[in-house]
């Protein structure tokens, strides 16, 4: 009796399920139809003025000149007596830094008043004399080893071996100096190398500028900053760098040091990642103001050949998923032609300074160990400055050497010569030793020329 109705409960249930399956068949279910979302198009981006820029209020030095030739004044070997001994001291380079003087700031050899006032030191520092007005000066003067007692070949070595990753305390077991001492050393060198560096990295005319920002932790994880990276992949230079958080006034301080050794008129082709920061900040650099002849206002004009494209790539899951190529400033087939008479493959991209990310990783590794860190709290906020120096809050001091080149120890005076249309190699060589360039010596008794007005260089 029980084994009959199980064996009739079992042929209902397999006949419940094939109807079950046969009604689904010829019933199929309506799934509704999911509309996808609509790509929105890029939001137009309004143009920024010099105005926005904090850095373009600000005051800057007098550029760095050395054939000052005032109205008037007769070259000194047409003033002075045919009698007396011939010069026979080499004074090419220097100036007298009186500024009363006929001859104040001109460094040329044949017209200024200069001769030989014997030597002084161990060392043997040529002393130097002005004819005109009888000022007696050292011709270390305006270079890093001004009133410094130290041989310049001990100094410079001392300066080489930081500079290649030594850390202060073990270079001052080496040399027998006190870490104050290689600090003050350190200090003044990076002075005087940005000084020397501005005077050199000028009227650049570059073809293509790529920039990049490269996010990087200093200080044993307790300063995170970012690198922000102006780089030409034609000479493989770096005609910009600045260090600081990831904001505008860092974009804005980027294409302002990129504008200020550029020749004028000449803007170069942009492109960039999709950081709109980079847009306000080209635009705010790259026009001119036009006044308006109907109303009689004035407005700021973004330069009609301007050419800036971005990259922008989208990540999903730590993956590339898309990849776009939009252009914010100008036509794709003029960056294309413009890219191609450079001998360029012509593509939007940002492939050289991505790669140049990669040595900057390398390179910031063992930039702490070079750095000068003053004792304070590890929450010190970094400050930027043109110097490129980081201020604790406790007047601690950090100092990145020779930043601009450290970096980049590949950049040969050749491609230097290539923008600057010059065959001399740069101080931006002399950081690293056996590439052609200058050695650390004469680019620390190289003298810095004295600032003048522009209106008295002839």
């Amino acid at each position: 009796m029980f084994c009959g109705n199980l064996a009739w409960f079992c042929v209902l249930w397999v006949s419940v399920l094939v109807a079950r399956r046969l009604w689904r068949a010829a019933h199929p279910p309506v799934r509704a139809t999911v509309s996808l979302p609509k790509r929105k198009a890029p939001r137009p981006l309004k143009p920024r003025t010099p105005h926005d820029c904090p850095v373009c209020g600000r005051r800057h030095p007098t550029p760095l000149v050395g054939n000052v030739r005032q109205p008037g004044v007769l070259p000194w070997r047409e003033r002075k007596s045919a009698r007396g001994k011939p010069k026979t001291i080499c004074t090419a380079g220097q100036a007298c830094p009186t500024p009363d003087c006929d001859y104040f700031g001109n460094t040329d050899p044949t017209f200024h008043a200069l001769v030989g006032d014997g030597q002084r030191g161990a060392d043997g520092i040529q002393g130097l004399k002005c004819q005109a007005c009888g000022t007696r000066f050292s011709s270390r003067r305006g270079t890093a080893l001004y009133r410094l007692r130290t041989p310049a070949a001990q100094v410079a070595q001392a300066l080489l071996v930081i500079n290649l990753g030594l850390s202060i305390a073990d270079t001052a077991l080496l040399f027998h100096h006190s870490e104050v001492t290689l600090r003050l050393w350190l200090s003044r060198a990076g002075q005087h190398a940005e000084q020397v560096h501005a005077h050199f990295f000028q009227n650049l005319t570059l073809g293509h500028v790529q920039l990049d920002e490269l996010y990087t932790t200093l200080r044993d994880k307790a300063h995170d900053v970012w690198v922000w990276v102006a780089f030409d992949p034609a000479t493989k230079l770096l005609p910009a760098l600045q260090l600081g958080p990831r904001t505008q006034d860092l974009a804005y301080a980027l294409l302002h040091a990129l504008s200020r050794v550029l020749a004028p008129g000449c803007p170069p082709v942009f492109t960039s990642d999709g950081l709109n920061l980079y847009f306000y900040a080209i635009t705010a650099h790259f026009g001119q103001w036009v006044t308006d002849p109907i109303t009689g206002k004035t407005r700021w004009q973004v330069a009609c050949d301007l050419l800036y494209g971005q990259v922008k790539k989208t990540y999903r899951r730590r993956k590339l998923y898309l990849v776009e190529r939009l252009m914010r400033l100008g036509e794709l087939a003029q960056l294309t032609q413009r890219l191609k008479t450079l001998g360029l493959s012509g593509s939007l991209n940002t492939a050289f300074v991505e790669r140049l990310n990669l040595t900057l990783r390398h390179a910031l590794a063992a930039l702490p160990k070079a750095s000068l860190v003053g004792h304070g709290p590890t929450h010190g906020r970094i400050a930027h400055s043109p110097r490129r120096v980081a201020r604790l809050p406790t007047g601690g001091l950090r100092l990145l050497p020779f930043l601009s080149s450290a970096l980049v120890p590949a950049t040969s005076a050749r491609c230097a010569a290539t923008a600057t249309g010059q065959a001399d190699p740069t101080p931006l060589c002399a950081t690293h030793p056996g590439n052609g360039g200058w050695s650390h010596r004469p680019y620390l008794v190289r003298p810095r020329v004295v600032s003048v007005p522009r209106g008295s260089v002839t």
